[in-house]
């Protein structure tokens, strides 16, 4: 899900995404969440190009 606005407010808030860090523990927690049981594979050759040619992302 992309968020949508046509607020500049809403959208300047909608990019500042990465304004946090996590712990190495809160990273090891997470990591235990995969269970290798995944649809896709993003790191699979073609898969960039491929969502960067559907997806408006960069403007």
């Amino acid at each position: 899900m992309f968020p949508k606005s046509t607020r500049p407010e809403r959208i300047k808030s909608n990019l500042e995404i990465f304004d946090f860090s996590l712990t190495e523990d809160e990273m090891s927690a997470i990591r235990t969440l995969d269970k290798g049981k995944g649809m896709h594979d993003p790191d699979k050759p073609g898969v960039a190009e491929w969502l960067l040619s559907n997806y408006k992302i960069h403007e």
